[in-house]
């Protein structure tokens, strides 16, 4: 997948607050049924302080971890669904 065709399908989220900014990415939303329970959400999120990393380097460092398995930075937060029973979604604060 190209740089490109995985930001058209990211999810960008910007939280504020308590003098903080922070940017976050969210990846590969999806939605179904497993022994008819639901679920739906995604299954990648990574975040970082606007002091440690511009959105720019956020996303490079997203995409590096998911298609060429580099280590995040230690000052990035991330969240990872092992199965699709444990999707998440959006949360409305970090």
């Amino acid at each position: 997948m190209t740089k490109k065709q995985f930001k058209e399908m990211c999810y960008d989220n910007v939280y504020t607050g308590g003098g903080r900014r922070i940017n976050a990415f969210h990846f590969d939303h999806k939605a179904g049924e497993i022994d008819n329970r639901t679920y739906r959400g995604y299954k990648y999120r990574v975040s970082a302080d606007t002091k440690d990393m511009t959105k720019k380097e956020l996303f490079q460092a997203f995409y590096d971890w998911i298609y060429k398995e580099i280590e995040l930075p230690w000052y990035v937060d991330y969240k990872f669904a092992e199965t699709d029973e444990k999707r998440f979604k959006v949360s409305l604060s970090i």
